[in-house]
C-alpha cells in the first residue's frame, strides 16, 4: 500500500543549529552590557541582497540574526476594478513550515494575517502611490527562518523596501526599523516577570530570550533620509521617559540599517549594470 507523500514540497530539517562563534574577549566590558559578545548598543550583522528572483519586478533576501526573509514584488500592474485614483499595496507574508520550532502546519497558520497588515502600516508611507493610478503593486514575503514576532516585522520592512527599490517603482525614501527592549538588572533569567527594582536595561536588536525577559520592547518603522517615523509598535509596562528614550535609540540604530540597504541595492545595481555590458560586448 502506497503511503501519502506530497512530492511538490521538500520537507526541510527537523532541526536548524546555527554556528557558535567564540566571544571576542574584551576585559572592559562585563556584567550586563556583556551579551553574547556583543554590547546593548550593538545589533547582529545583517545580510542584503537584492535581484535573486529573476521571475519578479523585484527582489530581496535579509538574514539579521535569527531572522531570514525571502521578498518578491510583482508589478506596478493594472488593477481589478474598482479602480482607485492611486495605486493598491498588495503584501502577504507567509511563513515556511520549518521557519520555526515545532514546525508550522501548512495552510493552519493564523499569524501571518495580523503581521501583513502591521507590514502594511509600515510600508505604506514609504510608497508613491499617488503616480501609480489603477495599478497594484503585490509584495509577498517568506520567513525561511524565525524567532521573535518582532524580528521578523523589523526584517520585513528592511528587505520589503529593498525588494520595491528594486523594481524601480517610485519611493519618497527607503524605510527600515529597529527593535528595542527594557530589562531590569536584577531581574532574573527566566523570570520574564520583569518585577525587579534595579536599573533598567535598554538592549538593541534583542535576541528571543531577552524579548522574554524584557519589561517593554517598542518596534520602530522610519525613513532616515527624511526624518520621518511610519510606524511605532510598543508592548509593555514602561514610564514615558523609558519609552521616549527606546524610540530614540531605535531611530538612531535605523540609520545603520539604512546604510546597509542602500549599499546593498548600490550594489546590485552594479552588478547588473556590469552584467549588461558584457552581453552586449
Amino acid at each position: 500500500m502506497a503511503t501519502a507523500f506530497d512530492r511538490r514540497r521538500i520537507p526541510g530539517p527537523e532541526i536548524s543549529i546555527p554556528p557558535i562563534y567564540e566571544p571576542l574577549s574584551n576585559e572592559n566590558e562585563a556584567g550586563p552590557s556583556k551579551r553574547s559578545g556583543r554590547s546593548n548598543d550593538e545589533a547582529r550583522p545583517i545580510f542584503l541582497k537584492t535581484g535573486l528572483i529573476s521571475q519578479a519586478n523585484g527582489s530581496g533576501y535579509i538574514e539579521s540574526g535569527g531572522v531570514k526573509i525571502a521578498c518578491s514584488v510583482y508589478g506596478p500592474r493594472p488593477k481589478a476594478p474598482p479602480y482607485t485614483p492611486q495605486g493598491t499595496l498588495n503584501l502577504e507574508i507567509k511563513f515556511a513550515p520549518f521557519a520555526s520550532n515545532p514546525r508550522r502546519a501548512p495552510l493552519r497558520d493564523t499569524e501571518p494575517l495580523p503581521l501583513s497588515h502591521l507590514l502594511t502600516q509600515s510600508l505604506l508611507p514609504t510608497i508613491q502611490l499617488h503616480l501609480l493610478p489603477k495599478s497594484s503593486i503585490d509584495v509577498f514575503l517568506v520567513v525561511l527562518e524565525s524567532d521573535t514576532t518582532t524580528n521578523v516585522l523589523s526584517a520585513g520592512l528592511t528587505v520589503a523596501s529593498a525588494a520595491i527599490a528594486d523594481a524601480g517603482i517610485e519611493m519618497y525614501a527607503l524605510g527600515t526599523s529597529a527593535v528595542i527592549s527594557s530589562t531590569c538588572s536584577d531581574t532574573s533569567p527566566g523570570d520574564g516577570t520583569g518585577s525587579g527594582n534595579g536599573e533598567s536595561i535598554l538592549v538593541l536588536d534583542p535576541e528571543e530570550e531577552e524579548e522574554r525577559n524584557s519589561t517593554g520592547k517598542v518596534l520602530v518603522g522610519s525613513m532616515p533620509a527624511l526624518g520621518k517615523v511610519t510606524s511605532i509598535w510598543f508592548e509593555g509596562e514602561n514610564g514615558i521617559d523609558e519609552v521616549s528614550e527606546m524610540i530614540e535609540k531605535a531611530i538612531a540604530a535605523s540609520r545603520d540599517t539604512h546604510t546597509i540597504l542602500a549599499q546593498a541595492l548600490l550594489e546590485g545595481a552594479e552588478e547588473r549594470g556590469i552584467g549588461g555590458d558584457e552581453e552586449v560586448a
